[in-house]
């Protein structure tokens, strides 16, 4: 009786869905729902706690800020201050000002400073707390209220904000009446919060912290523990294993920030997530001893071929599949891919050889494609001569002919000197002189260094012979102006041509089929520039770019491709073509 086969995707399909699936479904889910209680009981209880103090802080600051503020609306001291007084009635006046501010910090202890500021009798007095400050951080104070009387009044914010003086933050707020006002100081320190930390992080801690996540309490904690707060990271977040929740209060202008150690562990599991988890563990512990057997005789091999592919994709197309395998099935898929890969090796020989063949047939067909129209017009013009008896005319024009008709035939593979070309292409523009006895001015403009790179033969006299052909207009010069440049890149430099006339430039259809995509069908006209762009293409391919615009006046050609410099290929330095 024949054996049920079973391939190898199979086998791994029934792997996956009897043991690696479902166990790792049910132990992320498990995961995933424990932490999401976790992490919403321990936000939960941050929040509630940062509310129980934070609602007191709030309204600490708000019952100081709006006696600080009756202050300056009722009371008669205060009013007095905000016009010019004499000094000892300024005095007296500020002495029972003062006296006000150290009953209000009577009551309110979180208060560590209070400053008196009247700006039409120059004074600046105040009252500080000095049990809870140093003298450096009380003469910063006073500093601090002293360069705000700079620009009393200006862009107040009106807000209590952080504010660090010494070593410290403090809460600030500026109440600004006209020329005369108060500065209020906030041990944060001194605030209802629960700051002892000697049992950190067992317990949770509460501090305080600015907009952009600095702390402004308790930063020596932070620094020991490597806890980073920050504001971009949403209300509740993990930092090196503390969780943290936070909640920012538009009152007191801070962050009070809730941290505790992360309470993840297996203490804080009931028992029915205790016991799923052991299982998954267990199931989890046998499924290794399967897989390794199931590596070595099909993962590794299947890993090696897919290795191999990758190779063969990225153009190594000698790479080949080991044939030593111990698996059946595999060895015959390897001697079957080994010989279609040989086979396949050989064809693409075949087929580059080919390629080769035509685009060199193709090449030739190219340039033989040459009007006789300009040949015709010689003779011609060789007729007025002879007529005249113009011999010595005669004999410069066989002699530019010649360097011509030698130039025109050059095998399209062969490459030629920048020089060599530009040479021929103003021996083109004498030519033309002679024959249509236009005023034709040329100019070539070439970047220094460039005269040796070797380019294409002919792929510039076209462009010129266009211009010749086509942009001449009466009673007007013909302007041509070629330039030469070189293009500096990663992928290697390249040379950038452009040819410009001052013609009547080009029609639209004419700009569309120029600049659209490279076509090798057969036409009888307008065949020269088309047949350049043919061939820096099949030389060149994607490296090629070429464009045509039209400018005002005329019309303006660029090519760029890559920039070569190999050794001359038998061409003068700007003489004829041997």
């Amino acid at each position: 009786m024949k054996k049920r086969l079973y391939s190898i995707r199979k086998l791994q399909r029934v792997m996956v869905l009897i043991f690696i699936f479902p166990v790792l479904a049910l132990q992320l889910l498990l995961s995933a729902l424990s932490l999401r209680a976790l992490h919403e009981e321990m936000e939960q209880n941050g929040k509630d706690t940062i509310y129980l103090y934070q609602s007191q802080l709030d309204s600490d600051v708000s019952r100081i800020a709006t006696t600080i503020s009756n202050y300056w609306a009722q009371e008669y001291n205060h009013m007095r201050l905000l016009y010019t007084q004499s000094s000892l009635n300024a005095y007296q006046y500020s002495y029972y000002a003062l006296a006000e501010y150290r009953a209000l910090m009577n009551v309110e202890p979180s208060i560590t400073a209070i400053y008196l500021v009247s700006g039409k009798n120059h004074m600046v007095k105040g009252a500080s707390n000095t049990s809870f400050t140093t003298f450096e951080e009380r003469e910063a104070m006073q500093d601090y209220v002293y360069s705000l009387t700079e620009h009393w009044g200006e862009n107040s914010p009106r807000s209590w904000r952080p504010v660090k003086l010494e070593e410290r933050y403090f809460l600030v707020r500026d109440f600004c009446t006209l020329d005369a006002g108060t500065v209020c100081f906030i041990d944060l320190d001194q605030t209802v919060t629960p700051q002892n930390t000697e049992k950190f992080p067992k317990d949770p801690i509460l501090l305080y912290a600015d907009g952009e996540g600095t702390p402004l309490t308790r930063s020596e904690l932070l620094n020991d523990k490597n806890i980073h707060l920050s504001t971009k990271e949403g209300d509740a977040y993990f930092s090196n294993s503390y969780f943290i929740v936070q909640e920012y209060s538009p009152i007191s202008g801070v962050y009070m920030v809730f941290i505790e150690a992360s309470p993840i562990s297996l203490q804080k599991m009931n028992r029915s997530i205790l016991l799923i988890f052991a299982l998954s563990l267990l199931v989890l512990a046998l499924v290794p001893l399967f897989f390794l057997s199931l590596k070595q005789w099909y993962l590794q091999p299947m890993e090696q071929m897919d290795l191999a592919l990758q190779k063969i994709r990225s153009g190594q197309m000698e790479v080949r599949f080991q044939e030593t395998q111990r698996v059946e099935e595999l060895q015959q898929l390897s001697a079957s891919f080994n010989t279609m890969m040989d086979q396949l090796e050989k064809l693409k020989i075949e087929a580059y050889e080919k390629e080769l063949r035509y685009q060199y047939a193709q090449l030739q067909y190219l340039q033989l494609q040459i009007s006789p129209h300009f040949f015709l017009n010689i003779l011609k013009t060789f007729y007025g001569l002879a007529e005249k008896r113009n011999y010595e005319k005669i004999q410069n024009a066989i002699l530019m002919i010649s360097d011509h008709i030698r130039y025109i035939f050059h095998d399209n593979t062969d490459m030629v000197p920048l020089e060599t070309e530009l040479h021929h292409v103003e021996n083109y523009i004498n030519m033309q002189r002679y024959v249509t006895a236009q005023d034709i001015r040329f100019q070539a403009e070439t970047e220094q260094g460039l005269e040796a790179a070797m380019i294409p033969a002919l792929c510039l006299q076209t462009f010129v012979e266009n211009s010749c052909k086509y942009a001449v207009l009466p009673e007007q010069p013909l302007i041509v102006v070629l330039e030469v440049r070189q293009l500096y890149s990663e992928e290697g430099n390249s040379l950038d041509i452009t040819v410009a006339d001052n013609g009547p430039g080009l029609s639209e259809e004419l700009l569309e089929e120029y600049n659209g995509e490279v076509s090798f069908g057969y036409r009888e006209e307008h065949i020269g520039i088309l047949n350049v762009r043919q061939r820096l293409h099949l030389l060149y391919g994607d490296r090629f770019g070429f464009a045509c615009r039209n400018l005002n006046p005329g019309t303006e050609f660029e090519l760029i491709f890559p920039i070569s410099t190999r050794p001359d290929t038998g061409e003068h330095k700007g003489g004829r073509a041997r």
